[in-house]
């Protein structure tokens, strides 16, 4: 009797569960994961761009004489910090100096014509010839006239004629030498005097500013970061003497993985910290994305983090001067939505 009683119950709630009103079907909830507020990448502290220069020789080869500052030291712009080896460019510049000084004298000399006592000079010359070829013309008459009564012989007479054709080549010459200094020099005269002394002049400027370039000076402001030679040794216009950056002026490159750039924009908030300063976060902003992605030169510290991607570099300036050295590695945070 038990049994048909509990068959009963059983056919009675099987049937309220069949007459129940159904609702659609609850589909199971996956949680999606949490969007970081932040994009974690490594950056390396650099000097801004025109703020780390190598300083060379320029044009020049020859050898270091002397190397005036140390590493870590500070210099001006301007500041002398090396001499190279220039006693052949100190000879050349004397020796172009002495040409100038003999082009400009012979040039002034030719402009300014001759001296009154030369003018003098040259009129008495003409004097004196003019006497001559009066002397010789009447010795040559007498000679004709004593030719005709037979008492001297042709070659006597051919001696005087040649005598006075002499003297009047004389006084021919003298008169063009007087008429030459009294007129002055001839205007083509004196640009080849000009033009001889405007080459002396150039040469002597690049003599002087080869010697120049043996005065090596730092172009910026700033500290001394690297010593590539020391006193003594050669140098081409390949080798860089000095590495000198304004440690003031410097930035975090930060290397963003492909994946999160979108994420981010110029303006962004950001901070800075590293193992070396613990405790302490430094302020920065975005200032440049680059454009295009490339292999990775940071080596990250996180072992989880995927180096087959490619990254993005990422430049941020910081608010405050920091005590960060160039060349550090750093940790950076860059936030999407501001800090």
């Amino acid at each position: 009797m038990k049994w048909k009683i509990g068959a009963v119950l059983l056919a009675l709630a099987l049937g309220g569960y069949l007459l129940l009103p159904r609702g659609p079907k609850l589909q199971a909830q996956h949680p999606q994961a949490a969007v970081s507020s932040h994009v974690a990448a490594e950056g390396k502290v650099e000097a801004m761009p025109g703020f780390d220069v190598d300083v060379a020789s320029g044009e020049l080869n020859g050898k270091v004489q002397k190397i005036l500052v140390r590493e870590g030291e500070t210099v001006e712009a301007g500041q002398l910090v090396a001499v190279l080896e220039n006693a052949d460019m100190q000879a050349r510049v004397k020796a172009a100096e002495e040409q100038l000084a003999v082009a400009r004298s012979k040039l002034q000399e030719v402009k300014s014509g001759a001296r009154k006592e030369e003018i003098l000079q040259a009129g008495a010359a003409l004097e004196g010839a003019n006497a001559v070829a009066e002397e010789t013309k009447a010795q040559l008459h007498r000679y004709q006239e004593l030719r005709r009564q037979g008492m001297v012989s042709a070659a006597a007479l051919d001696e005087k004629e040649r005598a006075y054709k002499a003297a009047r080549a004389r006084v021919v010459e003298a008169e063009q030498q007087k008429r030459l200094l009294e007129e002055g020099p001839k205007p083509e005269t004196v640009r080849l005097y000009q033009e001889q002394a405007k080459l002396a002049a150039a040469e002597l400027d690049y003599s002087r500013k080869l010697l120049e370039k043996t005065q090596v000076r730092s172009p910026i402001a700033g500290t001394v970061i690297r010593r590539y030679l020391d006193d003594g040794e050669g140098i081409t216009p390949e080798i860089p003497i000095l590495a000198i950056a304004d440690t003031r002026r410097i930035w975090v490159v930060a290397e963003v993985d492909e994946t999160d750039i979108g994420r981010i924009q110029v303006g962004n908030a950001s901070s800075i910290s590293s193992s070396a300063y613990p405790g302490k976060v430094f302020e920065g902003r975005v200032l440049q994305i680059a454009d295009y992605a490339g292999e990775r030169r940071v080596r990250p510290s996180n072992p989880a983090v995927n180096l087959g991607l490619k990254v993005v570099q990422v430049k941020i300036g910081l608010k405050e001067p920091g005590p960060f050295k160039l060349g550090m590695t750093v940790d950076v945070k860059i936030f999407p939505r501001g800090k």
